[in-house]
């Protein structure tokens, strides 16, 4: 039994170490032949890997640890700089495959509602790793992300509400605002008081500290995300945002965390992806379902999220919800590599020395 695990691990660390390899050879996005690598080793071609417990714990921190480092990279002030650009972006993501996807339902008798707010999700597992690898303009960077920030935000509240009409009791909601007032009450102190900072720098000068106090936050944050009925990945966000006020006293901090994530726990999560995509696919039967899939909008993580939780509620049917995994995978396929081709030339410089995450 320990010697099967052991040896699943090792083909998970191998994976991990030649994915940069092949995708430069390759020349695809990083996060493209990891789920490609999950899909050849999962259980319906090799069968070297399967979706165990363990396996999917550890996406899901890699999930958790993704949206970290997206609150983590996001410059509050260059945002606002650009607050009308984030805006207008974010009202086009939102309203144009919301109307698509709830036409489409209606053709289709499906649940218009649950369908067009799924289909308004953005692909931030995409968008945050592509811009790493493609090294894209800081404002570029800053308004893409800030927009598919806002979309994931509107987008998930919306679904827990069709989902489950009381998920935000007012208890709830107190208790979130409640939580948000004391995170701003202590950023506020911390960048203000000086004493309050030395005190801290030297608490967590040693052993590592940071990057302990770092973890606790993250998950700490998921936690509380999830006890009021929001997704755990917006905990994790708003833990990065928290400490990318406060990075630059911490001198080295966003590197140690990054290499962590990006070292194992992210392409973790984008190997499970493709571990679990074939398998997924054994219940697609109708080909109306694939023409109504391929005349949406492309989308990635929220999208299976999305799917997950209408499948649970008995909103969805299984065939809509291959057709919604095959949508997020086609769209993880081809959105890196487009965006390579229609934007790079204007406005996206790719370093030789740039290392892939």
């Amino acid at each position: 039994m320990a010697a099967d695990i052991l040896l699943e691990i090792f083909v998970l660390f191998f994976l991990i170490l030649v994915a940069p390899v092949l995708s430069r050879f390759l020349k695809l996005p990083v996060i493209v032949t990891e789920i490609i690598l999950g899909i050849i080793v999962g259980p319906n071609i090799l069968g070297i890997l399967s979706d165990t417990e363990w396996l999917y714990t550890m996406a899901l921190i890699g999930f958790i640890y993704l949206m970290f480092v997206v609150g983590l990279e996001v410059e509050l002030n260059l945002l606002k700089a650009n607050i009308g650009k984030v805006l207008m972006i974010t009202m086009g993501s939102l309203l144009v495959p919301f109307l698509l996807g709830y036409v489409v339902a209606l053709v289709y008798n499906l649940p218009p509602l649950f369908i067009g707010v799924a289909l308004s999700t953005t692909s931030m597992g995409v968008i945050l790793p592509t811009i790493k690898e493609f090294s894209a303009g800081e404002e570029f960077s800053q308004v893409l992300l800030g927009s598919a920030i806002l979309v994931d935000i509107i987008s998930m509240f919306l679904l827990a509400f069709i989902i489950e009409e009381e998920f935000l009791t007012f208890d709830k909601l107190l208790l979130l605002m409640i939580a948000l007032s004391g995170l701003l009450l202590i950023t506020c102190m911390l960048k203000r008081y000086r004493k309050i900072r030395k005190t801290l720098r030297s608490f967590i000068a040693t052993y590592h500290t940071d990057v302990r106090l770092s973890l606790t936050l993250i998950f700490g944050f998921a936690i509380l995300a999830e006890f009021v009925g929001v997704h755990a990945i917006l905990g994790s966000f708003f833990a990065g945002l928290f400490i990318s006020e406060f990075e630059e006293k911490v001198e080295g901090l966003v590197e140690k965390l990054l290499s962590f994530g990006y070292g194992f726990f992210i392409p973790v999560f984008f190997i499970t992806v493709g571990i679990r995509t074939v398998a997924r696919f054994l219940g697609f039967e109708k080909y109306e379902s694939l023409s109504m899939g391929l005349a949406m909008s492309a989308r990635l993580s929220l999208i299976i999220a999305a799917a997950e939780l209408g499948i649970a509620a008995g909103i969805i049917s299984p065939e809509v919800y291959s057709v919604f995994v095959l949508l997020a995978i086609i769209s993880v396929l081809l959105s890196p590599s487009l965006a390579k081709m229609l934007i790079g030339r204007k406005t996206i410089v790719v370093s030789k020395e740039t290392p892939i995450p």
